[in-house]
């Protein structure tokens, strides 16, 4: 037990979360179910209120798990030199499930214990315990379930867990943006029947129906079950190893790296640019960050965006300039990656930093920002109208080019050299407080745009002059080399 013990406390201290308490986290879990719930209180009643509690830790737990927790499902990076030491491979098993209970069961508590301690005064004292517990069991069976797809899906599975991670992402955007809208629809299920037997805090919420609770009790007891197999069993799988950095999109992205190579890439850039261009895209600590945030503004479209009304072509205008409106948060984490200590590999060549901040800001424009703008406009070309893209697109893209001058601030954090749980300390999160700014300016910008530019020439004109001040800045540098 002692062994057992000092495994899981090491475990604890070490890679997964950083020598650090995860106050901040936890503190944000408490003051989301708090606010939420205390809205809800007056609401709903009962069955309605426990799904409504237990929807909270399944939202702020699940989508962590499938990013910057995601270790956790992994087996300890250290088990080989662990191994060496007087353990036995059942100790090392046991201490990773623990530490896996541990740190999901604190982060689901700290969401179901504000919701119990506001619920109302129908559900009795006895029974706010038993929703934090039931709470805590939903989270062990989802991290389970979780586990349980990696160790199926391989080596290859990231994709489909980013996939997955942003479906949960933009579920629980719709679900903050239009639930709260439904809460009488809710306040009227008395039990689960139907479609809400695919919801597993219905599953969990069974305790609290009053009367016949059908097929719910069962379905909990049996996804319970199924989980403590499954966490017994299951093996966790190894950290991921490199992968390629050819992708469809990296592939697509050929010709403008070409252009962008030849005609604003300065030489002594041109090292940075094709690292940053080929690394980040496979690097997971940035996707798994970033790459969900991709989604969010397709909810400008889900709630409402419609072309033939003013409105709702004022919906689509803002979905163009977007991607600028996150840009700061992306940037944010431009510095991550998994493997910091192999930037010893650049450190040590003769780079000069500053050429090294402009080609990775190059690179980042042209495979992040491009792409973005690109799906961006043929989103709202084939949604909206052809007219109404051709006519604000260019001016969104170059929008979006300056913003990311403005942000990038050399002489800080490099890209692909920190870990994520380092970016607070190196200054690099200071880039989220620009975040509230950007996308004012980015709305107010969108909403301008729309209304004063009834012909694409501005915008186009606009975006031209950039371009040619960037070309023309590469080509005097070249010549000055030469």
């Amino acid at each position: 037990m002692n062994r057992l013990t000092s495994l899981v406390r090491a475990q604890l201290s070490g890679e997964v979360l950083g020598e650090r308490t995860p106050v901040a986290a936890l503190a944000m879990q408490v003051v989301i179910s708090g606010l939420l719930c205390a809205i809800v209180r007056g609401e709903v009643d009962g069955f309605g209120y426990a799904v409504f509690a237990l929807c909270l830790p399944l939202a702020l737990t699940t989508v962590p798990l499938l990013g910057e927790l995601a270790p956790l499902l992994r087996a300890d990076p250290a088990t080989e030199w662990v191994g060496a030491l007087p353990v036995t491979a059942r100790d090392l098993r046991l201490s990773r499930v623990m530490t896996l209970l541990l740190i999901m069961g604190a982060l689901a508590a700290a969401s179901l214990i504000p919701a119990a301690i506001l619920a109302p005064g129908s559900m009795s004292l006895a029974e706010r315990p038993l929703l934090v517990v039931m709470g805590v069991l939903q989270t062990w069976t989802v991290a389970a379930a979780l586990l349980l797809l990696q160790v199926v899906l391989g080596r290859g599975g990231d994709t489909v867990l980013v996939a997955l991670q942003t479906v949960l992402f933009v579920a629980i955007m719709v679900g903050v943006l239009v639930g709260l809208r439904s809460l009488g629809a809710l306040a009227a299920v008395d039990g689960p029947a139907g479609l809400w037997l695919l919801l597993p805090p219905a599953w969990f919420a069974a305790p609290f129906i009053v009367g016949d609770a059908g097929a719910a009790p069962a379905i909990a007891m049996t996804a319970t079950l199924c989980a403590a197999a499954v966490l017994a069993l299951a093996p966790f799988p190894p950290a991921p190893r490199a992968r390629s950095t050819r992708s469809v999109l990296g592939t697509l992205l050929a010709p403008a790296r070409f252009l962008a190579e030849r005609l604003w890439v300065r030489k002594e850039e041109r090292g940075a640019f094709g690292f940053v261009f080929d690394a980040l895209p496979a690097e997971r600590e940035f996707v798994v960050r970033t790459y969900p945030l991709v989604a969010a503004p397709l909810l400008l479209v889900l709630l409402g965006a419609d072309a033939t009304t003013v409105e709702g072509e004022g919906l689509y205008a803002l979905l163009l300039f977007a991607p600028g409106a996150y840009l700061p948060f992306v940037l944010m984490h431009v510095p991550t990656t998994a493997t910091p200590a192999a930037r010893w590999v650049i450190d040590t060549s003769p780079v000069d930093p500053l050429a090294e901040d402009s080609g990775a800001r190059k690179a980042v424009a042209t495979r992040l920002l491009l792409p973005l703008y690109l799906a961006m406009g043929a989103l709202v070309a084939v949604l909206a109208s052809p007219a109404l893209a051709f006519r604000l697109w260019p001016v969104a893209l170059a929008s979006g080019l300056l913003v990311l001058r403005l942000l990038w601030r050399p002489g800080g954090p490099r890209p692909l050299s920190t870990e994520a749980q380092e970016l607070q300390s190196t200054g690099a999160s200071g880039l989220g407080g620009d975040l509230l700014t950007v996308a004012i300016a980015m709305t107010l910008l969108a909403v301008a745009c729309w209304q004063k530019l009834p012909t694409p020439g501005p915008g186009w004109a606009f975006l031209g002059a950039i371009a040619a001040v960037a070309i023309t800045g590469a080509a005097r540098s070249r010549a000055r080399a030469t």
